[in-house]
């Protein structure tokens, strides 16, 4: 029995499960909204009270792994801790209060394990899919068949750094919609480019795949909010209708914070950065070809089980 934590940029995740016969066995999740690129994040460095909230949510984590006969720990921190200059100083305390070991891993190899991750929770089609992973700090992009990576890249545009560097307005304005879609759209030229050539070499990519975070929302407020079903496709992925993703597009990127606040589907700690979310995945589903959302449950944490096959 394997327990995975995955340090993110928003939330600090726990889960607590073992593979068998490649399947994911899952005996505990725990989730901790952290913001621990919060006052700090393009800046590089955790903030005095993000470091807190951090070394506070270790804690509690940690007691909950003791619960279980947990024989190996796998740990990880990404984007807001990767690129911060005080990050090894948190990563050193995580390990002498709580015996905890945490990787810095980087974007190419984040990249890798929700990719490994997502394939995991429904069976890929046989031609090139994307899988989108969006975080506070970075958004990893992969292209891939079945379970092989064809080309992967991790940026660091996630939604905590689009609203720290944009402070967009409450609701956000079409000037400013227009000013993160260009600076997007000259952030994923590598995306562009990669996926132009797959396409010329394989059968045309259609599918955008999102790990969970962000896509999680997507299926929560088309249904708690505007009474839409989306298809399941496994115990652990759905496919969302294309033009029920754009009613959520439109509904979350014209509301106010007010508005956000009593969604029905949406979890109080995503209310401040779900409009960058959606306009990462708007981005992305309305710019590329793209046509078809699927979203699956499994994200890196799934994928970080791989390294102990």
């Amino acid at each position: 029995m394997n327990a995975v934590l995955d340090l993110g940029t928003n939330t600090f995740h726990l889960l607590i499960a073992e593979l068998e016969n490649d399947e994911v066995c899952e005996y505990y999740q725990e989730q901790i909204p952290v913001k621990i690129g919060a006052g700090g994040i393009n800046q590089g460095k955790i903030s005095e009270e993000a470091y807190l909230r951090g070394i506070s949510a270790i804690e509690k984590l940690s007691k909950s792994i003791h619960k279980y006969p947990v024989k190996t720990i796998i740990a990880t921190g990404t984007s807001a801790i990767r690129n911060a200059a005080n990050g090894a100083d948190f990563l050193a305390e995580v390990k002498s209060k709580f015996g905890i070991e945490v990787q810095q891993i980087s974007g190419d190899l984040e990249a890798k394990l929700i990719y490994q991750g997502v394939h995991k929770s429904f069976p890929f089609p046989e031609h090139p899919v994307v899988v989108m992973d969006i975080g506070g700090g970075s958004v990893e992009l992969i292209i891939g068949i079945k379970n092989t990576i064809l080309w992967k890249q991790s940026f660091e545009v996630g939604a905590a750094r689009l609203l720290d560097k944009f402070n967009p307005s409450n609701p956000i304005t079409s000037d400013e919609i227009i000013a993160i879609d260009t600076y997007l759209t000259n952030c994923f030229k590598p995306f562009s480019l990669a996926l132009n050539e797959i396409n010329s070499k394989h059968q045309k990519c259609n599918y955008l795949i999102g790990s969970a975070g962000s896509f999680e929302t997507l299926l929560d407020v088309l249904k708690h909010d505007l009474n839409k079903q989306s298809t399941a496709i496994s115990a652990h992925a759905e496919q969302v209708k294309n033009e029920d993703a754009q009613a959520f597009f439109e509904y979350i990127i014209s509301s106010t914070q007010i508005k956000r606040e009593n969604m029905r589907g949406l979890l109080p700690f995503r209310v401040d950065m779900i409009v960058t979310a959606t306009l990462l995945m708007r981005h992305i589903f309305n710019n590329y070809g793209l046509n078809q959302i699927i979203t699956s449950r499994y994200a890196l944490k799934e994928g970080l089980l791989t390294l102990e096959k």
